[in-house]
């Protein structure tokens, strides 16, 4: 199976780069059947890496420690779910997903469009089948990303790190996956219009599913990845700035803008410039966030180790030249470790330029096709030369610039009071945030190439400069559905938005009243360091009413999408003479883009209200306890009941049990839990640890001792391997509310965390969290779902425009 895997992904290369190859000379040879054997090719590499996928699976399923990458990631006793997990759960599977998933939507669009887009199909199978060939050529030629590596058989595995043993990391992962992966259908598109001068709407509302499939699963593997970070690494939060949280920000912030902006371009035929730049960034950041992960250029609980992947991705040439002692090693006549991208560009671009002479040489039919050949072959040198994510960048902003005289504006800006405006304020925030966020993730490696020394941004400069944007884009969020195109007057404004401002004044009023004291206090302050000119002070100030404010603008927003939906629906119960029920669910279902949009709006909002509540009012308390001991919390208190030590699966621990209550009352029992992962290589301690596990399978009263012994044992061992024979991870205790019936707790989480156990006594230490409204969060994930499953919906009213709009382009071309 080894053999196989290694074979497929080979033959997956060659099929791949078949595709490109032949795509083009199609195009330029106007031969179609070269286009349909450029198409199967593509089918081809996608079955054939499916088939590698599957021998990778069956060797981890089978224990096959021969192959590195299942001795690094799996274990004898790691439980099936997580074996066949880790295929992601490393770089060389990330990646084989990667591609598996790119030669699946491949292949889906090459069937949907056998018999349409036959202009642009040629061009978004060679994009396709490009970047299809570069992953492979990684998984392929790559050391440390190849999947099928082999060594000496191994009695047994590392295991999967403790952190992603967890159901979370079997769908996180994949989700965030899909996201980056499919934004290069609507990508190709972009570029086969730009090519063929197609620049209308047709391409991009031929991708809008595409677009609106990568865009939401890219924000459910956000929102799956907070939750994971919440319930899982133990610190009460969710959110925390990590460059990897910002490589899947950056792109679903740029998806956002763009889906947005092209519906300028639909109902206006402005934004072309902005639309085409927009979708070429978005694909730009899906790439670089996987460069970002793998190229171990950075610091994070998310990031893969360092390899010889990150200068291919990203500069191989400039990263090879600022390595010194690669430099002394060129020098001294051996290969640097590394410069194997660098060598292979080298050789491509000498035969690209020996094609470039035979070009020149030849004449008639001939030459066309050759020199199509010689300018991928070119191309190709340069990603090898110059790193994959510049050549996607320039080489498209490269054809963009060579289009703009396509894509002029067919109309104009005509008020900034105007729906148009409130879109491109929408964007350029959007645009701008993800900008900001893209600067001070790179910071550190900025300052170090400018400095010598690595500054590291912490959360408190990301809220500082994001937060104030966000609440203007939450604003901006309700003017949308209701200001008019073109040009709102002032009757339009006053009769669409006293409903929706007053029900934010109301609110906000409302939240300053609750703690005026504490606002007064901060604006008292506010003004006296503005008076010192002390900006800092000023705005720790500000900060403080940035809860009340997103609670009124929750507000305004929610009336705007209310009034919206409520207009719609009176305006067919009048028309139609339906019933309110029958009235909305027509609405709903007969405008499912507009709707849906809307209730994706008013999932936005819940998840801005979790997080405004659960960030300002959070209250976080560390307590040492005894069993039997009581502990008061706020409005709770909490009884430590005792504690049990057990071993299962691959790992043994220390469960405490807790009993929680809420103003008098018992809400529930919670369980907190400390996990160590023992290191399986010690054969001492593998014995011990399965002697344990048995006990524990049998429900042997001996297991609390067997367990016992297992601390003994690794204090010792750890003496005299001086170093650490466990992994250690926490399960936190959370007792949740999502009741309206429980007011006083609706939305709250009291989350508790073991930060560490006495086995012998029972003494503990507790870290424990009250979070007010994070539930908020899931809940909005939730009603963001619905919306964006509304949104994909078919719909054959705009299937019939579709149709009619591509079969007047090819009439209107004919004619020309």
């Amino acid at each position: 199976m080894i053999h196989l895997g290694y074979f497929s992904l080979l033959f997956a290369l060659l099929a791949s780069a078949w595709a490109g190859l032949g795509s083009m000379l199609g195009l330029v040879g106007r031969t179609r059947g070269l286009q349909r054997s450029a198409e199967n090719a593509i089918l081809a590499s996608s079955a054939l890496i499916m088939v590698a996928m599957g021998c990778l699976w069956y060797a981890f399923l089978t224990d096959d420690f021969r192959v590195n990458y299942v001795a690094n990631y799996s274990s004898t006793s790691q439980p099936l779910g997580y074996k066949i997990g880790a295929l992601w759960g490393g770089q060389s599977g990330s990646l084989l997903l990667w591609v598996a998933m790119l030669g699946m939507f491949s292949s889906v669009m090459v069937l949907q469009n056998r018999k349409k887009n036959r202009a642009l199909m040629p061009y978004a199978v060679g994009v396709c089948a490009a970047v299809m060939s570069f992953f492979l050529i990684l998984l392929n030629l790559v050391e440390g990303a190849r999947p099928f590596e082999t060594g000496p058989m191994r009695p047994d595995g590392a295991g999967l790190n403790p952190q992603l043993k967890t159901f979370w990391m079997m769908i996180h992962p994949p989700c965030l996956y899909l996201g980056y992966v499919a934004f290069t259908i609507p990508f190709a598109f972009a570029i086969g219009a730009l090519a063929t001068r197609r620049t209308g709407d047709i391409w991009f509302r031929t991708t809008r599913r595409w677009t609106l499939f990568a865009w939401f699963f890219l924000g459910l593997g956000i929102l799956l990845g907070s939750y994971w970070a919440y319930v899982e690494l133990g610190w009460g939060g969710y959110w925390a700035w990590d460059p990897v949280e910002n490589a899947s920000l950056m792109p679903w912030l740029v998806g956002t803008a763009f889906l947005h902006s092209v519906m300028i371009q639909e109902k206006k035929g402005m934004l072309k410039i902005w639309n085409m730049s927009l979708i070429i960034l978005t694909f730009s950041l899906s790439i670089f966030g996987t460069f970002l992960t793998r190229s171990g250029i950075i610091s994070s609980v998310h990031s893969f180790a360092t390899s010889d992947i990150g200068p291919t991705f990203f500069g191989g040439l400039f990263s090879m030249a600022s390595d010194t002692d690669g430099m002394a090693a060129l020098r001294s006549g051996s290969m640097p470790d590394g410069w194997e991208p660098v060598l292979v560009g080298a050789i491509v671009l000498l035969l690209a330029m020996l094609a470039s002479g035979g070009a020149a040489l030849m004449s008639g039919k001939n030459r066309g096709p050759l020199t199509v050949m010689t300018v991928l072959v070119f191309f190709l040198s340069m990603a090898f030369l110059f790193g994959f994510l510049p050549f996607v960048v320039f080489g498209a902003l490269t054809l963009l610039i060579l289009r703009l005289d396509s894509l002029k504006s067919e109309g104009r800006l005509e008020s900034v009071l105007s729906r148009e405006s409130s879109f491109l304020f929408n964007n350029m925030i959007l645009v701008g945030m993800a900008m900001v966020v893209l600067l001070l993730t790179m910071f550190p490696i900025l300052s170090e190439a400018a400095t010598g020394r690595k500054v590291t941004m912490g959360p408190g400069i990301f809220n500082l400069v994001n937060i104030p944007w966000a609440l203007v884009l939450l604003f901006l969020t309700g003017v949308g559905p209701l200001i008019a195109w073109r040009k709102a007057t002032a009757k339009n404004l006053k009769r669409s938005f006293i409903v929706p401002t007053l029900a934010g004044a109301w609110m906000l009023v409302l939240m300053l009243a609750i703690d005026f004291r504490a606002y007064g206090a901060a604006l008292s302050e506010g003004f006296s360091r503005l008076t010192r000119f002390d900006v800092i002070g000023v705005f720790d100030q500000i900060q403080i009413f940035y809860p009340a404010i997103t609670f009124a603008l929750a507000a305004f927003v929610c009336g705007t999408v209310g009034l919206e939906y409520f207009r719609g629906t009176r305006s067919r119960m009048r028309q139609y003479g339906q019933s309110l029920p029958a009235a909305a669910g027509t609405l709903l279902w007969r405008n499912k883009r507009r709707y849906g949009g809307y209730i994706v709006h008013v999932g936005i909002v819940l998840i801005f209200i979790g997080v405004a509540g659960s960030s300002a009012y959070k209250t976080e308390q560390v307590v040492t306890m005894m069993p039997g001991q009581v502990a008061q919390i706020g409005n709770y208190e909490m009884r430590y009941d005792g504690y049990r030590l057990e071993a299962v699966d691959d790992h043994f621990g220390s469960i405490s049990e807790l009993t929680v209550g809420h103003n008098g009352s018992v809400i529930g029992p919670v369980e907190a839990e400390q996990r160590w992962h023992p290191n399986l290589m010690f054969p001492e301690l593998r014995q011990s640890f399965l002697q344990a596990k048995q006990l524990q399978e049998r429900g042997s009263d001996e297991t609390h001792e067997a367990v016992l012994g297992l601390f003994s044992l690794i204090d010792r061992l750890q003496q005299v391997a001086r170093r650490e024979v466990t992994v250690p991870s926490t399960e936190v205790g959370i007792n949740k509310s999502v009741s309206p019936f429980s007011p006083s707790r609706m939305g709250e989480d009291f989350y508790v965390i073991q930060a560490g156990l006495d086995p012998v006594s029972g003494r503990a230490n507790f870290r424990i969290f009250i979070n007010p409204m994070v539930n908020f969060i899931w809940i909005g994930g939730l009603v963001f779902m619905i919306g964006a499953h509304i949104c994909v919906l078919p719909d054959s009213r705009e299937r019939r425009r579709l149709e009619a709009a591509m079969n007047a382009e090819d009439e209107e071309r004919a004619v020309a």
